[in-house]
C-alpha cells in the first residue's frame, strides 16, 4: 500500500505549492499594482492562503499516511522526495494555526507601516509593529527548534537554508569578517590611483529598462514565463513558470537598477531552470536561498560586473541609445562597476562590502532572538554594529535598520543566506572557468548559452535532490567556505 499511499501524498503536497504559487503572485501584486488602501484585506487573503497551507498539511490523515510509507518501496528519486516531504511537514505543521495566522497578518501589516517609517525616516512609526512580530517570530523559533533539534534562529535560518548550522556559519563569516577588514582600506586607497569618468548623460527609467530587456532576453530570460516591473524594494517572485522581476530606478545611478535587474535574473533563471518533472514537489523546487543567491550573485557580480560583460554592455548601450563617450567605454563601465566604497544601504554596497552589512545583520538577528536585544533598542544597536564595521556613524534610520524589508515582513534568519551565497557562488565561478576556457570571449560575444546550459545541468536540474553542500562538493569538490571568495576578491581588486 506504500505506493498509494505516497502518490495520495504528493496530492497534497502539490495542493500545498499550487498554494504557494497563488501566495507569491499576491505578494507580487502587494509590492507593485496593488492600490494603497487594500492592504488590510491582501493581509486577510494572505492570512487566509497560509492557514490553508498548514491546514493541509497539518491533517491527521497526512500524519497517517506518512507512518504507513514503507521507504524501502519507493525507488531513490522517490525516496529523497519522500524525506523532503518530512522536513517540509515538520517546518509546517508543527506550528499552532493560529500563530501561522497571525505571523502572516502581523508580517502584512508591519510591511505597510515600515513604509511609513521609511518614508518619514522616523522608527517610531513601525516600533510596536515590529515588537509584535519579533515576539511571533521568538514562538515560532521555540517551535520549531525543538522539532528540528537545533538552536532557535537556527531553526529560522533552516526555513531558507535546509540543513544549515549556525556555529559553521559563524566561523565561516569570522573569517571572511577578519580577511575583509584587512582588505577594504587597502582596495579603498589603490582604487584612488584608477579615476573612472562619471556618468553626466541622462540616463532615463524607460532607457534603463529598455537596455534591462535587451540584456534579460540575451542571457536567457523567457518574457513568455515571466515579466519585469518597478517596486520599492527589488525581488524575484511569483510563481511556478511565472517569474516576477522588479527593479527600482535610479537616474542619478542608473547602473544600480541594471545590476539589479542581473541578479533577479540569475535568480529567475534558476526558477525556470528547475527540473519540470518534479513540479509542485519537494524536490522539484530550488534547494534553499544560499542557493539561489549563489546564482543571482554568479550573474551579477562574477559574470555582470566582469570587463568582458562591459565590453558587451558598452556595445548594446552605442547600438541602442547612441551612446559612445569615452565615459560609456568598456574599460570605465568596468572601473564603475568596481568601485569600493563604505555604504550606510547593503542594496547599493559593493561586492566587497556586501559582506560585512551581511554579517551585522546576523550578529543583530542572533541577539533579538535569543533575546538579548530589545527591538526598542534596535536602532542603537544597529549604529554601533554599523561603526564597528565600517568605522563611521549612522546619520539617520532610512540609511539604518529602516533600509531593508526584511525583519519588517517576518523575514528573520533569511540575511545569511545573501552572503552564504556570494561564497558560493566564487566556488562555482572558479569550476565554470575551468571547465568553459572561453567563457570571457563567450560573454563579450554577448553569447551565455554554454553558461547557461552550464547551471541547468550542474544546479538548475538537480532541484532539492541534494543539499547545497552536496552539490558544491560535486561539482567543486569542495565544500562551502571563505577561500574561494577571498582568493577571487583578492584577484579583482589587490
Amino acid at each position: 500500500m506504500s505506493l498509494k499511499e505516497y502518490n495520495q501524498l504528493k496530492e497534497v503536497f502539490s495542493k500545498v505549492s499550487i498554494a504557494s504559487d497563488v501566495e507569491g503572485i499576491l505578494h507580487w501584486d502587494m509590492s507593485t499594482m496593488m492600490p494603497s488602501n487594500s492592504r488590510q484585506n491582501r493581509a486577510n487573503q494572505l492570512a487566509f492562503i497560509a492557514n490553508l497551507k498548514h491546514s493541509l498539511l497539518s491533517d491527521p490523515s497526512v500524519t497517517e499516511l506518512i507512518s504507513n510509507i514503507d521507504s524501502r518501496q519507493l525507488s531513490k528519486n522517490d525516496l529523497t522526495n519522500f524525506k523532503e516531504m518530512q522536513r517540509e511537514y515538520v517546518l509546517l505543521s508543527s506550528l499552532p494555526s493560529d500563530l501561522v495566522e497571525a505571523i502572516s497578518k502581523t508580517s502584512a501589516l508591519c510591511e505597510g507601516k515600515w513604509q511609513e517609517a521609511k518614508k518619514n525616516c522616523d522608527f517610531s512609526i513601525v516600533k510596536n509593529s515590529l515588537n509584535e512580530l519579533i515576539n511571533l517570530s521568538r514562538q515560532e523559533s521555540k517551535i520549531l527548534s525543538e522539532k528540528l533539534n537545533c538552536f532557535p534562529y537556527e531553526a529560522l535560518i533552516q526555513k531558507y537554508e535546509p540543513y544549515s548550522n549556525v556555529d559553521h556559519i559563524t566561523k565561516v563569516f569570522k573569517d571572511l569578517e577578519i580577511f575583509l577588514l584587512s582588505s577594504i582600506d587597502k582596495i579603498i586607497e589603490k582604487q584612488k590611483k584608477e579615476s573612472a569618468l562619471p556618468i553626466e548623460d541622462e540616463f532615463s527609467s524607460f532607457n534603463q529598462h529598455k537596455i534591462a530587456k535587451i540584456l534579460m532576453e540575451t542571457i536567457g530570460f523567457d518574457f513568455t514565463k515571466g515579466r519585469l516591473d518597478k517596486s520599492e524594494h527589488p525581488f524575484c517572485g511569483g510563481a511556478t513558470e511565472d517569474v516576477r522581476i522588479t527593479t527600482r530606478y535610479s537616474e542619478k545611478d542608473p547602473f544600480s537598477s541594471l545590476e539589479g535587474v542581473m541578479h533577479e535574473t540569475g535568480h529567475a533563471l534558476y526558477e525556470l531552470g528547475l527540473p519540470s518533472e518534479w513540479q509542485h514537489q519537494p524536490v522539484g523546487r530550488s534547494r534553499g536561498m544560499a542557493m539561489h543567491e549563489s546564482q543571482s550573485l554568479l550573474i551579477e557580480m562574477q559574470i555582470t560586473r566582469s570587463l568582458a560583460f562591459k565590453k558587451y554592455l558598452s556595445k548594446i548601450l552605442k547600438e541602442n541609445l547612441s551612446l559612445s563617450g569615452k565615459e560609456w567605454s568598456a574599460e570605465n563601465l568596468y572601473l564603475l562597476s568596481t568601485q569600493v566604497n563604505k555604504t550606510y544601504i547593503r542594496v547599493e554596497a559593493d561586492e566587497v562590502t556586501y559582506p560585512l552589512h551581511i554579517i551585522m545583520r546576523f550578529n543583530l538577528e542572533k541577539k533579538i532572538i535569543n533575546g538579548d536585544l530589545s527591538t526598542n533598542d534596535i536602532p542603537e544597536a544597529w549604529n554601533t554594529e554599523y561603526k564597528k564595521m565600517f568605522g563611521k556613524n549612522i546619520d539617520k534610520d532610512t540609511n539604518g535598520c529602516l533600509q531593508d524589508i526584511h525583519w519588517y515582513a517576518g523575514l528573520i534568519g533569511y540575511f545569511p543566506t545573501y552572503t552564504l551565497g556570494a561564497l558560493a557562488s566564487a566556488q562555482f565561478a572558479e569550476t565554470i572557468r575551468k571547465e568553459i576556457p572561453k567563457l570571457d570571449q563567450n560573454i563579450e560575444d554577448g553569447n551565455f548559452k554554454a553558461l547557461i546550459t552550464w547551471l541547468k545541468r550542474n544546479i538548475h536540474q538537480k532541484g532539492s535532490f541534494f543539499t547545497t553542500n552536496e552539490i558544491l562538493e560535486q561539482v567543486t569538490k569542495s565544500s562551502l567556505n571563505a577561500k574561494y571568495f577571498k582568493e577571487y576578491i583578492s584577484n579583482r581588486y589587490l
